[in-house]
């Protein structure tokens, strides 16, 4: 499914109360909905949130729409554009599909390999002297001076993870940026550009770009897109609090992310490992959207109760492969709201989560 920016589908005009009697009117419904939320005008919005990081729509009795973001670059502690190359790795890995519509920095359009081994070489830092103003299009340094040596660590603190690219500019330069060498659907290895910041900096000065993940996201992404970007395999946490090896290094994606969801009222850390009680909603569709000009996901999951449930957290589990090729449960995403949403007894009650980056 493609966005075309400048249109706006229909809002539904009808109550949908009732479409949830078979499992094809259901998927009908999903499917309307979907088209929907490309114009991002929800009908109702009785929810919202307390700190920017996300927002709930209710559309109907049982059908809840949460708006997530919180993954943004820094560099000098000021905030930075990841660009879409960026948002295409990241959404294809989570959703293991292969995104349409990337770009190299040699201006190559390809199908980036996010389903499978997508990882050539280690992510590095690069510096030039363009000065066009960042744009979330932008593929590669508008002046491409060379690379630079660089470290990536990771860090846990009180309020995000964050995953540092470091080194030393060898020159002057106005700008900085973020290349990763990634394998292609056809098996060809084109670099991607997957931030950029222009700015200020003299020769043998120091410089970091930070990747932080903030609410509602915790460490479990911060781990896997280091092992992705270090191109190494590294330690993570199952939802049990236990700890294995993931295959980073090579074909990591298990399955696509799921929905799951508790009655608990989990309060969010970043190195939280599991949400507690949480269950698994059936998740009968999910999509990547977007062409190069905008990135999103939309993960749908259903839950029919026996009788109402009050929800306080909702969450995203990850299966990634440990290094012998055994799925492991990552949480990735935990959601406390600051109302509750009820599931309502008997039905099948629709929660569409939407990851939107630009």
């Amino acid at each position: 499914m493609r966005l075309r920016l400048g249109t706006y589908p229909t809002p539904l005009t009808s109550k949908p109360y009732g479409l949830f009697d078979s499992r094809r009117k259901t998927l009908a419904y999903i499917g309307e909905l979907s088209r929907e939320l490309l114009g991002l005008k929800p009908r109702l919005s009785n929810y919202s949130n307390r700190r920017g990081e996300y927002r709930i729509y209710e559309y109907d009795k049982g059908i809840y729409v949460v708006d997530v973001k919180g993954i943004k670059g820094y560099v000098a502690g000021e905030e930075d554009l990841l660009v879409s190359n960026w948002w295409a790795l990241l959404l294809g890995l989570i959703r293991k599909v292969d995104p349409l519509d990337c770009v190299s920095t040699g201006g190559s359009v390809y199908n980036l390999r996010a389903s499978g081994d997508v990882n050539v070489s280690v992510a590095y830092l690069v510096y030039g002297t363009g000065t066009a103003q960042e744009a979330f299009i932008d593929f590669a340094l508008k002046g491409y001076a060379g690379s630079i040596t660089t470290s990536i660590t990771i860090g846990y603190m009180s309020d995000r993870v964050r995953v540092s690219l470091s080194g030393i500019v060898p020159s002057a330069s106005n700008e900085l940026g973020i290349y990763q060498t990634l394998y292609d659907t056809s098996g060809g290895k084109p670099t991607a550009m997957l931030a950029r910041r222009v700015g200020s900096w003299s020769a043998n000065q120091a410089v970091s770009y930070n990747i932080d993940f903030l609410q509602p996201w915790v460490r479990g992404i911060g781990d896997y897109m280091y092992g992705i970007l270090r191109d190494t395999d590294v330690l993570m946490a199952r939802i049990d609090g236990t700890t294995f090896t993931a295959r980073t290094s090579g074909v990591s994606n298990a399955g696509s992310t799921y929905l799951v969801a508790s009655s608990d009222l989990v309060s969010w850390d970043p190195t939280l490992v599991a949400i507690s009680n949480a269950f698994s909603l059936s998740n009968y569709y999910a999509d990547i959207l977007g062409t190069r000009y905008m990135r999103a996901t939309m993960i749908h999951g259903l839950h029919s109760p026996a009788n109402d449930i009050a929800v306080n957290t909702i969450g995203l589990y990850f299966p990634v492969f440990d290094t012998s090729g055994v799925s492991q449960p990552v949480c990735i995403l935990v959601q406390s709201l600051a109302s509750p949403i009820t599931f309502y007894a008997s039905r099948n009650n629709l929660v569409v989560l939407r990851i939107i980056a630009f």
